[in-house]
């Protein structure tokens, strides 16, 4: 049986968590799988197929090696020490506002072993929620615990490692090691079939954007093939995710103070450092500044590495990230003494090793944001990164040791190479384009940011404009309430100009559809019908899209459906209304009761245009249109204020920070 690698100082851990997952891998295989793979067989000897080999083995070292390698934590917080997952998890609480409570509050699941709960209304869960906030930890909970409560059989599929030549029953014949891959192939999908799997879909955030078409055609095919199992998908926020809209959709609940004050001790069972770390932080002023810091595990996490290595709590997101590289290139190994620093395989000084993975991170950045790699596609990589910088003098392969090692921004899994978190590639992705930009950097930034992807891209922004947000200012803002002006001055021209205004403070942010489309219910089928129809207008499937409808109350409005799809400044204004800036404003919504009909024909799609000759345009209709609209994305969106955009502009044309450089540089 193979066994996952350790750390000699970690042979202990190894052992206590062998002794753990035979057994209870054991007692899962016997239950689900052992009584269906004889009748298998026997079918397929009437069908004269060929069984040669048992896949008893098989799968019992699939689970035991499964639980070994999900049931240790390896984090940046621990130094690359392993530590069991079970005794430093804080329970994590899923909110779901499709579930509501008797007083119309959303359900809530405090997760602390698998909960068949979360499934009593749907087997399809989507966990969605912003970075570090402990979507694949969770994930990793709940599937040590089906195993521990014998609630399933787990798989666990890694979407990063889908493409358009590998899909989930491939990647299932990977992790399982197959003798005869189309028999293999043909048995799994039978077994799959039967139902009592429980699919863990992780991070569809990381897909590769080229791939990310083919690859979700090819996840929900599997779904439709092993609809009887259980899943559940995580992700960040991505507007692709619409194409899984038969999905019940969840939350993780931010951390409250005390969960990350409790998770902080974890960090330090001696607590000598915590608390004086907890200390610091509840002082009124610091908890005002680093609140954030407290609301996911992985800031807890990287707040702790930082605080641990200088005492000091950096208020600024990108200084905390450095100072986390800090900790970790100037880390002692505590097991030598705290005097004893690790030498470097690379030799490099802190700055130029900053410098190479600054340039390793960017790379990843035009690689589709890829964060995984094989032995050989690293090596290639980052000697690219070295390449870069001339004033550097190390191999490929000591930096990648030094990557595992020394410096631990990097984990081994099997045959691939991954980042510890994808928050830290894109933090040495945004200190790129800020240091070594140069002349392009006004490019890059324009590119990310009004990408058609660009909700892939947000922490990336979102740590630019903490690195530079003058430059972030000058560049993207500027762009984008120049643009909306513009827009606001150039688009709708003869209609009326109240309703004018109405109309393009939707229109500029989103794509927008009307279908007379008479449907009572949420199902995924006709919610499919509808994408179906939209399609073929938008030209290319990888864009989301969500169906905006009251279903309850549709009758009042001639069943009108409304396809929405956020473009790329949609993405900005939402994420700048999270910052708190006072030119992106929320609409005030109000509640829409009297009959509206525009007598569209039935199962047509109209899309929202400013062409004089659309129906939804026609007399009395352009303004019936606009409270169709205002009913079912009013209460969420957020606009520009034309005003303060324009008082913004002025300050920005004022700054003029290149005739400020030009002075300060004619010496």
């Amino acid at each position: 049986m193979r066994k996952p690698k350790f750390n000699r100082m970690d042979l202990q851990t190894a052992k206590d968590i062998a002794l753990i997952a035979a057994p209870l891998s054991k007692t899962v295989l016997d239950t689900y799988l052992l009584p269906y793979f004889q009748e298998i067989r026997q079918k397929w000897l009437r069908e004269k197929k060929i069984v040669d080999y048992a896949f008893e083995d098989k799968f019992l070292d699939y689970l035991t090696d499964l639980y070994e390698k999900i049931g240790v934590l390896n984090t940046i917080a621990f130094k690359k020490r392993e530590i069991l997952l079970n005794d430093v998890y804080i329970p994590l609480t899923l909110r779901c506002n499709e579930i509501t409570n008797g007083n119309n509050t959303p359900k809530e699941f405090k997760i602390e072993s698998f909960d068949e709960d979360i499934f009593s209304k749907n087997n399809k869960i989507l966990i969605i929620d912003n970075a570090g906030m402990g979507k694949s930890t969770l994930s990793k909970k709940l599937l040590l615990s089906s195993i521990e409560k014998n609630s399933g059989v787990p798989v666990l599929i890694e979407l990063r490692r889908l493409s358009k030549d590998k899909d989930i029953i491939s990647e299932i014949l990977e992790q399982i090691n197959p003798i005869n891959d189309k028999i293999d192939r043909q048995f799994i999908l039978d077994l799959i079939k039967r139902g009592d799997f429980i699919f863990f879909l992780d991070g569809f955030d990381e897909i590769s954007l080229a791939e990310r078409a083919v690859v979700t055609s090819q996840i929900e095919t599997f779904i439709s093939k092993a609809k009887k199992n259980k899943f559940i998908l995580t992700s960040r926020p991505e507007d692709a995710l619409s194409s899984f809209g038969n999905f019940q959709k969840h939350q993780i609940k931010p951390l409250e103070h005390e969960e990350a004050y409790q998770l902080i001790k974890k960090y330090d069972p001696d607590t000598r450092i915590a608390d004086i770390l907890i200390d610091k932080v509840k002082e009124p002023e610091t908890l005002k500044s680093v609140g954030e810091y407290l609301t996911t595990p992985l800031l807890v996490s990287l707040l702790f590495t930082a605080f641990e290595h200088k005492q000091q709590i950096p208020f600024k997101k990108h200084i905390f990230y450095r100072q986390v590289f800090d900790a970790l290139y100037e880390s002692h190994d505590l097991s030598k003494g705290g005097a004893f620093e690790r030498d470097k395989y690379s030799k490099l000084a802190s700055d130029e090793f900053h410098r190479v993975l600054r340039i390793f991170g960017y790379r990843c950045l035009m690689l589709d944001n890829k964060i995984e790699f094989t032995r050989d596609e690293l090596e290639m990589n980052i000697q690219k990164a070295i390449d870069f910088c001339p004033e550097v003098n190390c191999t490929s392969s000591n930096f990648i040791k030094d990557l595992l090692v020394t410096v631990p921004l990097f984990t081994k899994d099997g045959i691939y190479f991954k980042w510890s978190h994808k928050s830290l590639q894109e933090y040495f992705a945004a200190q790129f384009i800020y240091l070594d930009g140069k002349e392009k950097q006004a490019d890059i930034l324009r590119h990310i940011s009004f990408h058609q992807e660009n909700s892939s891209f947000l922490n990336i922004i979102d740590l630019y404009s903490s690195i530079d947000p003058t430059g972030f200012e000058e560049v993207i803002v500027k762009k984008l309430l120049t643009d909306y002006l513009t827009y606001i001055d150039t688009s709708y021209k003869g209609f009326d100009k109240q309703q004018k205004l109405y109309r393009q403070k939707y229109s500029f942010g989103y794509y927008l559809f009307l279908i007379n489309f008479p449907v009572t219910t949420k199902t995924s089928h006709e919610l499919r019908l509808i994408f179906e129809l939209v399609r073929p207008l938008l030209g290319m499937l990888k864009k989301g899209m969500s169906v905006s409808a009251d279903y309850d109350k549709d009758k009042l409005r001639s069943n009108i459906k409304i396809p929405i799809i956020r473009k790329p400044e949609q993405v900005l204004i939402d994420f700048l209304f999270n910052l708190k800036v006072d030119y992106i404003v929320q609409d005030n919504y109000k509640q829409e009761t009297e009959k509206i009909d525009l007598n569209l024909p039935l199962r047509k799609v109209f899309e929202v245009t400013e062409k004089k000759n659309s129906i939804l345009n026609k007399e009395g209709n352009f303004e019936k249109t606009n409270r169709l609209i205002s009913f079912f994305i009013g209460k969420r969106l957020k606009y520009i204020d034309i005003s303060k955009a324009k008082k913004m502009l002025i300050t920005l044309d004022k700054r003029d920070t290149e005739k400020l450089r030009h002075e300060l540089l004619n010496f």
